[in-house]
Protein backbone atom coordinates (compact mmCIF):
# COMPACT_ATOMS: atom_id res chain seq x y z
CA UNK A 1 0.00 0.00 0.00
CA UNK A 2 1.36 3.57 -1.17
CA UNK A 3 0.91 6.50 0.94
CA UNK A 4 1.00 8.86 -1.97
CA UNK A 5 -1.45 10.29 -4.39
CA UNK A 6 -2.07 8.27 -7.05
CA UNK A 7 0.09 8.06 -10.39
CA UNK A 8 -1.36 10.53 -12.53
CA UNK A 9 -2.83 8.90 -16.08
CA UNK A 10 -2.66 12.30 -17.89
CA UNK A 11 -0.56 14.94 -18.92
CA UNK A 12 -0.54 18.19 -17.27
CA UNK A 13 -1.53 19.95 -20.07
CA UNK A 14 -4.65 17.66 -21.66
CA UNK A 15 -7.09 19.80 -19.18
CA UNK A 16 -9.62 16.29 -19.01
CA UNK A 17 -9.43 16.93 -15.07
CA UNK A 18 -10.30 20.60 -16.03
CA UNK A 19 -13.18 20.12 -18.44
CA UNK A 20 -14.60 17.42 -15.47
CA UNK A 21 -14.39 20.07 -13.16
CA UNK A 22 -16.39 22.62 -15.31
CA UNK A 23 -18.68 19.73 -16.17
CA UNK A 24 -19.28 18.39 -12.69
CA UNK A 25 -19.61 21.94 -11.21
CA UNK A 26 -21.95 23.27 -13.51
CA UNK A 27 -23.99 20.23 -13.12
CA UNK A 28 -23.94 20.85 -9.21
CA UNK A 29 -25.06 24.36 -9.72
CA UNK A 30 -27.53 23.69 -12.26
CA UNK A 31 -29.00 21.39 -9.96
CA UNK A 32 -29.25 23.56 -7.22
CA UNK A 33 -30.91 26.11 -9.14
CA UNK A 34 -33.39 24.52 -10.29
CA UNK A 35 -33.94 22.37 -6.47
CA UNK A 36 -33.96 26.06 -5.44
CA UNK A 37 -36.70 27.46 -7.82
CA UNK A 38 -39.00 24.16 -7.22
CA UNK A 39 -37.82 24.14 -3.50
CA UNK A 40 -39.35 27.62 -3.33
CA UNK A 41 -42.07 26.86 -4.81
CA UNK A 42 -42.18 23.83 -2.42
CA UNK A 43 -42.60 26.00 0.37
CA UNK A 44 -45.02 28.35 -1.19
CA UNK A 45 -47.51 26.06 -1.63
CA UNK A 46 -47.15 24.75 2.03
CA UNK A 47 -47.43 28.28 3.12
CA UNK A 48 -50.74 29.08 1.15
CA UNK A 49 -52.55 25.93 1.81
CA UNK A 50 -50.67 24.35 5.05
CA UNK A 51 -51.22 26.02 8.31
CA UNK A 52 -48.32 28.21 9.12
CA UNK A 53 -48.18 26.39 12.56
CA UNK A 54 -47.99 22.47 10.78
CA UNK A 55 -45.42 24.34 8.20
CA UNK A 56 -42.85 25.31 11.29
CA UNK A 57 -43.36 22.45 12.82
CA UNK A 58 -42.18 19.95 9.52
CA UNK A 59 -39.83 22.09 8.68
CA UNK A 60 -37.93 22.13 11.68
CA UNK A 61 -38.38 18.05 12.25
CA UNK A 62 -37.05 18.42 8.16
CA UNK A 63 -34.24 20.44 9.29
CA UNK A 64 -33.36 18.73 12.17
CA UNK A 65 -33.22 15.12 10.25
CA UNK A 66 -31.65 16.80 7.74
CA UNK A 67 -28.60 17.96 10.21
CA UNK A 68 -28.47 14.16 12.44
CA UNK A 69 -27.93 12.62 9.39
CA UNK A 70 -24.94 14.90 8.11
CA UNK A 71 -23.55 14.56 12.20
CA UNK A 72 -24.19 10.98 12.07
CA UNK A 73 -21.94 10.65 8.41
CA UNK A 74 -19.29 11.65 10.26
CA UNK A 75 -17.94 13.60 7.22
CA UNK A 76 -17.74 10.58 5.14
CA UNK A 77 -18.61 12.36 2.13
CA UNK A 78 -15.47 14.54 2.90
CA UNK A 79 -13.36 11.17 2.89
CA UNK A 80 -15.31 10.13 -0.37
CA UNK A 81 -14.44 13.10 -1.82
CA UNK A 82 -11.09 12.84 -1.09
CA UNK A 83 -9.72 9.13 -1.46
CA UNK A 84 -12.58 7.50 -3.58
CA UNK A 85 -10.31 8.31 -7.13
CA UNK A 86 -7.17 6.52 -5.05
CA UNK A 87 -9.35 3.58 -4.37
CA UNK A 88 -9.50 1.40 -7.06
CA UNK A 89 -10.45 -2.36 -5.78
CA UNK A 90 -11.19 -0.61 -2.45
CA UNK A 91 -13.06 1.50 -3.61
CA UNK A 92 -16.68 -0.92 -2.90
CA UNK A 93 -15.51 -2.16 0.44
CA UNK A 94 -14.67 1.91 1.49
CA UNK A 95 -18.24 2.78 0.60
CA UNK A 96 -20.22 0.05 2.49
CA UNK A 97 -17.96 0.46 5.21
CA UNK A 98 -18.91 4.15 4.84
CA UNK A 99 -22.51 3.77 4.54
CA UNK A 100 -22.96 1.24 7.31
CA UNK A 101 -21.27 3.82 10.13
CA UNK A 102 -23.31 6.68 8.25
CA UNK A 103 -26.46 4.87 8.84
CA UNK A 104 -26.02 3.62 12.43
CA UNK A 105 -24.73 6.84 13.47
CA UNK A 106 -28.09 8.56 11.94
CA UNK A 107 -30.14 6.01 14.00
CA UNK A 108 -28.32 6.39 16.74
CA UNK A 109 -28.70 10.60 16.96
CA UNK A 110 -32.10 10.53 16.11
CA UNK A 111 -33.17 8.19 18.81
CA UNK A 112 -31.04 10.35 20.89
CA UNK A 113 -32.57 13.25 19.70
CA UNK A 114 -36.30 12.00 20.84
CA UNK A 115 -35.22 11.87 24.29
CA UNK A 116 -33.71 15.52 24.93
CA UNK A 117 -34.90 17.40 21.54
CA UNK A 118 -38.65 19.47 21.91
CA UNK A 119 -41.02 17.29 20.79
CA UNK A 120 -43.75 18.86 21.64
CA UNK A 121 -43.55 21.35 19.61
CA UNK A 122 -42.11 18.74 16.33
CA UNK A 123 -44.37 16.32 17.03
CA UNK A 124 -47.97 15.66 16.96
CA UNK A 125 -47.87 11.91 18.55
CA UNK A 126 -46.10 9.40 18.88
CA UNK A 127 -46.45 7.76 15.75
CA UNK A 128 -44.40 10.79 14.24
CA UNK A 129 -41.50 10.47 16.73
CA UNK A 130 -41.17 7.14 16.57
CA UNK A 131 -40.35 7.23 12.94
CA UNK A 132 -37.40 10.41 13.39
CA UNK A 133 -35.00 8.05 13.64
CA UNK A 134 -35.99 6.17 10.30
CA UNK A 135 -35.79 9.30 8.40
CA UNK A 136 -32.40 10.25 9.56
CA UNK A 137 -31.57 7.40 8.24
CA UNK A 138 -32.44 8.03 4.87
CA UNK A 139 -31.64 11.46 4.72
CA UNK A 140 -28.23 9.99 5.57
CA UNK A 141 -27.62 7.62 2.41
CA UNK A 142 -29.39 10.36 0.32
CA UNK A 143 -26.31 12.59 1.26
CA UNK A 144 -23.70 10.43 1.31
CA UNK A 145 -24.87 9.12 -2.57
CA UNK A 146 -24.25 12.72 -3.37
CA UNK A 147 -20.63 12.60 -2.19
CA UNK A 148 -20.42 9.07 -4.00
CA UNK A 149 -21.13 10.18 -7.37
CA UNK A 150 -18.82 13.18 -6.85
CA UNK A 151 -15.86 11.16 -5.91
CA UNK A 152 -16.45 8.93 -9.16
CA UNK A 153 -16.72 12.17 -11.14
CA UNK A 154 -19.97 11.40 -11.97
CA UNK A 155 -21.77 14.72 -10.19
CA UNK A 156 -24.44 14.54 -13.12
CA UNK A 157 -26.19 11.54 -10.83
CA UNK A 158 -26.71 13.54 -8.00
CA UNK A 159 -27.75 16.48 -9.61
CA UNK A 160 -30.31 14.15 -11.41
CA UNK A 161 -31.28 12.81 -8.03
CA UNK A 162 -31.73 16.12 -5.98
CA UNK A 163 -33.90 17.65 -9.29
CA UNK A 164 -35.92 14.70 -9.22
CA UNK A 165 -36.54 14.77 -5.92
CA UNK A 166 -38.05 18.26 -6.05
CA UNK A 167 -39.92 17.78 -8.49
CA UNK A 168 -41.36 14.41 -6.98
CA UNK A 169 -41.84 16.44 -3.26
CA UNK A 170 -43.57 19.21 -4.92
CA UNK A 171 -45.95 17.11 -6.60
CA UNK A 172 -46.70 14.92 -3.56
CA UNK A 173 -47.50 18.22 -1.63
CA UNK A 174 -50.12 18.54 -4.43
CA UNK A 175 -51.76 15.51 -3.81
CA UNK A 176 -51.77 15.91 -0.04
CA UNK A 177 -52.35 19.30 0.34
CA UNK A 178 -56.44 18.53 2.12
CA UNK A 179 -54.83 17.26 4.95
CA UNK A 180 -52.79 20.14 5.80
CA UNK A 181 -51.13 18.30 8.25
CA UNK A 182 -47.40 18.09 8.81
CA UNK A 183 -47.27 14.63 8.55
CA UNK A 184 -48.02 14.72 5.00
CA UNK A 185 -45.34 17.59 4.45
CA UNK A 186 -42.53 15.25 6.79
CA UNK A 187 -43.61 12.17 3.94
CA UNK A 188 -43.99 14.42 0.86
CA UNK A 189 -40.14 15.10 1.32
CA UNK A 190 -39.29 11.80 2.71
CA UNK A 191 -40.54 8.99 0.66
CA UNK A 192 -39.29 10.99 -2.41
CA UNK A 193 -36.01 10.47 -0.59
CA UNK A 194 -35.94 7.08 -0.28
CA UNK A 195 -36.87 6.20 -3.54
CA UNK A 196 -34.05 8.45 -5.02
CA UNK A 197 -31.18 7.27 -2.79
CA UNK A 198 -32.39 3.41 -4.22
CA UNK A 199 -32.08 4.03 -7.43
CA UNK A 200 -28.67 5.94 -7.32
CA UNK A 201 -27.51 3.18 -4.79
CA UNK A 202 -28.36 0.74 -7.42
CA UNK A 203 -26.33 2.86 -10.36
CA UNK A 204 -23.02 3.34 -7.42
CA UNK A 205 -23.20 0.14 -6.98
CA UNK A 206 -22.83 -1.09 -10.46
CA UNK A 207 -20.07 0.93 -11.39
CA UNK A 208 -17.93 0.21 -8.39
CA UNK A 209 -17.82 -3.21 -9.70
CA UNK A 210 -16.80 -2.43 -13.34
CA UNK A 211 -13.02 -3.47 -14.03
CA UNK A 212 -11.70 -0.42 -14.57
CA UNK A 213 -12.63 0.45 -10.66
CA UNK A 214 -12.63 -3.18 -9.36
CA UNK A 215 -9.48 -4.16 -10.97
CA UNK A 216 -7.18 -1.14 -10.87
CA UNK A 217 -4.63 -1.16 -8.24
CA UNK A 218 -5.22 1.12 -4.56
CA UNK A 219 -3.52 4.12 -3.91
CA UNK A 220 -4.99 4.50 -0.28
CA UNK A 221 -2.73 6.17 2.74
CA UNK A 222 -2.75 4.14 5.50
CA UNK A 223 -5.76 3.70 7.91
CA UNK A 224 -4.35 6.62 10.44
CA UNK A 225 -3.98 9.05 7.86
CA UNK A 226 -7.23 8.59 6.38
CA UNK A 227 -8.72 8.64 10.07
CA UNK A 228 -6.98 12.07 10.97
CA UNK A 229 -8.23 13.61 7.85
CA UNK A 230 -11.32 11.88 8.43
CA UNK A 231 -11.11 13.74 12.03
CA UNK A 232 -10.84 16.66 10.72
CA UNK A 233 -13.32 17.13 7.79
CA UNK A 234 -16.03 16.11 10.77
CA UNK A 235 -14.67 18.78 12.68
CA UNK A 236 -14.89 21.36 10.25
CA UNK A 237 -18.49 20.08 9.58
CA UNK A 238 -19.92 19.55 12.78
CA UNK A 239 -19.13 23.23 13.98
CA UNK A 240 -20.18 24.65 10.75
CA UNK A 241 -23.30 22.63 10.98
CA UNK A 242 -24.25 23.97 14.48
CA UNK A 243 -25.49 27.16 13.53
CA UNK A 244 -27.90 25.57 10.83
CA UNK A 245 -28.86 23.33 13.22
CA UNK A 246 -29.73 25.58 15.72
CA UNK A 247 -31.15 28.25 14.30
CA UNK A 248 -34.47 26.86 13.80
CA UNK A 249 -35.06 25.56 17.42
CA UNK A 250 -34.34 29.22 18.61
CA UNK A 251 -36.68 30.45 16.16
CA UNK A 252 -39.19 27.99 17.53
CA UNK A 253 -38.38 28.54 21.51
CA UNK A 254 -38.48 32.22 20.68
CA UNK A 255 -40.81 33.43 18.23
CA UNK A 256 -42.94 29.98 17.96
CA UNK A 257 -43.59 27.44 15.12
CA UNK A 258 -45.25 30.04 12.86
CA UNK A 259 -42.45 32.32 12.36
CA UNK A 260 -40.18 29.36 12.13
CA UNK A 261 -42.27 28.84 9.19
CA UNK A 262 -41.45 32.74 7.27
CA UNK A 263 -37.89 31.35 8.49
CA UNK A 264 -37.55 28.15 6.90
CA UNK A 265 -39.06 29.71 3.36
CA UNK A 266 -36.83 32.88 3.21
CA UNK A 267 -33.45 30.35 4.13
CA UNK A 268 -33.97 27.70 2.35
CA UNK A 269 -32.93 30.14 -0.41
CA UNK A 270 -29.91 31.12 1.89
CA UNK A 271 -29.10 27.49 2.55
CA UNK A 272 -29.39 26.28 -1.43
CA UNK A 273 -26.95 28.59 -1.94
CA UNK A 274 -24.40 27.81 0.53
CA UNK A 275 -25.20 24.29 0.55
CA UNK A 276 -23.80 24.82 -3.40
CA UNK A 277 -20.67 26.57 -2.20
CA UNK A 278 -20.04 23.76 0.19
CA UNK A 279 -20.79 21.34 -2.74
CA UNK A 280 -18.68 22.62 -5.35
CA UNK A 281 -15.48 21.76 -3.17
CA UNK A 282 -16.25 18.44 -3.96
CA UNK A 283 -15.42 17.88 -7.79
CA UNK A 284 -12.20 20.25 -7.00
CA UNK A 285 -10.85 17.98 -4.36
CA UNK A 286 -11.79 14.85 -6.10
CA UNK A 287 -10.55 16.49 -9.52
CA UNK A 288 -6.95 16.99 -7.74
CA UNK A 289 -6.71 13.77 -5.92
CA UNK A 290 -7.20 11.89 -9.65
CA UNK A 291 -4.58 14.03 -11.33
CA UNK A 292 -2.72 16.26 -8.98
CA UNK A 293 0.02 17.57 -11.77
CA UNK A 294 -3.27 20.43 -12.71
CA UNK A 295 -3.80 21.08 -9.19
CA UNK A 296 -3.05 24.62 -10.14
CA UNK A 297 -5.42 24.63 -13.56
CA UNK A 298 -7.89 23.36 -11.20
CA UNK A 299 -7.75 25.52 -8.62
CA UNK A 300 -7.78 28.74 -10.90
CA UNK A 301 -10.69 27.09 -12.76
CA UNK A 302 -12.34 26.00 -9.05
CA UNK A 303 -11.88 30.09 -7.70
CA UNK A 304 -13.69 31.08 -10.62
CA UNK A 305 -16.95 28.86 -10.41
CA UNK A 306 -16.85 29.52 -6.82
CA UNK A 307 -16.89 34.02 -7.49
CA UNK A 308 -19.33 33.06 -10.15
CA UNK A 309 -21.67 31.43 -7.70
CA UNK A 310 -21.23 34.13 -5.33
CA UNK A 311 -22.29 37.05 -7.65
CA UNK A 312 -25.44 34.91 -8.43
CA UNK A 313 -26.15 34.49 -4.53
CA UNK A 314 -26.03 37.55 -4.10
CA UNK A 315 -28.47 39.15 -6.98
CA UNK A 316 -30.56 36.12 -5.72
CA UNK A 317 -30.97 37.29 -2.21
CA UNK A 318 -30.99 40.85 -2.86
CA UNK A 319 -33.09 41.37 -5.96
CA UNK A 320 -35.14 38.34 -7.15
CA UNK A 321 -35.77 36.34 -3.33
CA UNK A 322 -37.89 39.21 -1.96
CA UNK A 323 -40.34 39.70 -5.15
CA UNK A 324 -40.76 35.47 -4.99
CA UNK A 325 -41.40 36.13 -1.10
CA UNK A 326 -44.15 38.34 -2.19
CA UNK A 327 -45.44 35.64 -3.98
CA UNK A 328 -45.83 33.14 -1.56
CA UNK A 329 -47.63 35.78 1.09
CA UNK A 330 -47.41 39.06 2.24
CA UNK A 331 -46.31 38.02 6.05
CA UNK A 332 -43.64 35.83 4.43
CA UNK A 333 -42.45 38.61 1.93
CA UNK A 334 -42.19 41.52 5.36
CA UNK A 335 -40.45 38.90 7.23
CA UNK A 336 -37.90 37.49 5.70
CA UNK A 337 -36.70 39.93 3.12
CA UNK A 338 -34.35 41.82 5.91
CA UNK A 339 -33.00 38.22 6.36
CA UNK A 340 -32.34 37.97 3.28
CA UNK A 341 -30.43 41.27 2.06
CA UNK A 342 -28.30 40.92 4.93
CA UNK A 343 -27.32 37.49 3.82
CA UNK A 344 -26.47 38.61 0.52
CA UNK A 345 -23.76 41.09 2.06
CA UNK A 346 -22.69 38.26 4.55
CA UNK A 347 -21.84 36.09 1.42
CA UNK A 348 -19.12 38.41 0.18
CA UNK A 349 -16.69 38.05 2.40
CA UNK A 350 -17.88 33.77 3.10
CA UNK A 351 -15.99 33.38 -0.58
CA UNK A 352 -12.65 33.49 1.68
CA UNK A 353 -13.87 30.84 3.86
CA UNK A 354 -15.14 28.52 1.65
CA UNK A 355 -12.17 28.35 -0.61
CA UNK A 356 -9.97 28.50 2.35
CA UNK A 357 -11.21 25.19 3.24
CA UNK A 358 -11.21 23.47 -0.20
CA UNK A 359 -7.33 24.48 -0.65
CA UNK A 360 -6.84 22.85 3.09
CA UNK A 361 -8.55 19.90 1.98
CA UNK A 362 -6.44 19.17 -0.77
CA UNK A 363 -3.70 19.99 1.21
CA UNK A 364 -4.64 17.92 4.17
CA UNK A 365 -4.18 20.97 6.61
CA UNK A 366 -7.34 21.76 8.16
CA UNK A 367 -6.71 22.95 11.92
CA UNK A 368 -7.06 26.59 10.73
CA UNK A 369 -10.37 25.47 9.23
CA UNK A 370 -11.54 24.05 12.75
CA UNK A 371 -10.40 26.91 14.62
CA UNK A 372 -12.14 29.48 12.22
CA UNK A 373 -15.04 27.52 12.36
CA UNK A 374 -15.48 27.70 16.06
CA UNK A 375 -15.29 30.97 15.87
CA UNK A 376 -17.53 31.30 13.21
CA UNK A 377 -20.22 29.23 15.21
CA UNK A 378 -19.99 31.38 18.44
CA UNK A 379 -20.55 34.03 16.49
CA UNK A 380 -23.77 33.06 14.57
CA UNK A 381 -25.08 31.80 17.58
CA UNK A 382 -24.01 34.04 20.16
CA UNK A 383 -25.37 37.03 18.63
CA UNK A 384 -28.60 36.00 17.45
CA UNK A 385 -29.47 35.04 20.44
CA UNK A 386 -29.03 38.21 21.75
CA UNK A 387 -30.47 39.91 18.87
CA UNK A 388 -33.33 38.34 18.05
CA UNK A 389 -35.40 39.68 21.06
CA UNK A 390 -35.00 43.57 19.15
CA UNK A 391 -34.64 42.61 15.41
CA UNK A 392 -36.83 39.38 14.81
CA UNK A 393 -35.91 36.98 12.10
CA UNK A 394 -32.99 39.68 10.79
CA UNK A 395 -30.79 38.79 13.89
CA UNK A 396 -29.35 35.76 12.06
CA UNK A 397 -28.51 37.91 9.32
CA UNK A 398 -26.84 40.44 11.28
CA UNK A 399 -24.66 37.35 12.85
CA UNK A 400 -24.15 35.48 9.77
CA UNK A 401 -22.23 39.76 8.34
CA UNK A 402 -20.46 39.60 11.42
CA UNK A 403 -18.93 36.08 11.82
CA UNK A 404 -18.29 36.10 8.15
CA UNK A 405 -16.40 39.04 7.97
CA UNK A 406 -14.15 37.98 10.91
CA UNK A 407 -13.64 34.98 9.49
CA UNK A 408 -12.66 36.38 6.30
CA UNK A 409 -9.98 39.03 8.04
CA UNK A 410 -8.23 35.75 9.79
CA UNK A 411 -8.41 33.63 6.70
CA UNK A 412 -7.08 36.00 3.35
CA UNK A 413 -3.48 36.25 4.19
CA UNK A 414 -3.11 31.93 4.91
CA UNK A 415 -5.83 31.46 1.81
CA UNK A 416 -3.14 33.01 -0.56
CA UNK A 417 -0.15 31.56 0.85
CA UNK A 418 -1.90 27.83 0.60
CA UNK A 419 -2.43 28.84 -3.07
CA UNK A 420 0.79 30.03 -4.04
CA UNK A 421 2.04 26.54 -2.16
CA UNK A 422 -0.15 24.36 -3.91
CA UNK A 423 2.16 25.56 -7.05
CA UNK A 424 5.33 24.37 -5.51
CA UNK A 425 4.68 21.01 -3.01
CA UNK A 426 6.16 18.04 -4.54
CA UNK A 427 3.40 15.62 -6.66
CA UNK A 428 2.78 12.92 -4.19
CA UNK A 429 4.37 14.23 -1.38
CA UNK A 430 1.83 14.69 1.60
CA UNK A 431 1.84 16.52 4.49
CA UNK A 432 3.32 15.18 8.11
CA UNK A 433 0.18 16.13 9.56
CA UNK A 434 -3.44 16.10 8.01
CA UNK A 435 -5.00 18.40 10.60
Amino acid sequence: MTTGAAPSTRTAGSGIQAKSLERNSLALTVSAALTGVLGLGYWALLGRHYPAREVGAASAVITTATMLSAFGNISLGALFERFLPLAGGRASALVRSGFLVGGCGGLFLGALFLLWGPTDEMFDGPLEAASFPLIVLVFSAFALLDHTSVGLREAGWAATKNVTHAVVKLVAAIALAFTASRLAVIWSWTIPALIGAAVLGVAVAQRLRRPEIAGAPSHLPDRREMGSFLAGSYGIYVVGSLAPLMLPLIVVAEMGADHNAYFAIAWSLVSAVLVLMTVLMGPYVAGVAADPDQVQALTRRFLIVLAVVTAGGVVLFAVVAPVLLRIVGDDYADTGTPLLRLAAIALIPAIVGFAYNAVARVRRRLRLAIVVQVVNAALVLGLSIALIDDHGLAAMGWAYIVAEAVSAVVLIVPLTRAVRALGSEPRGVQPASVI
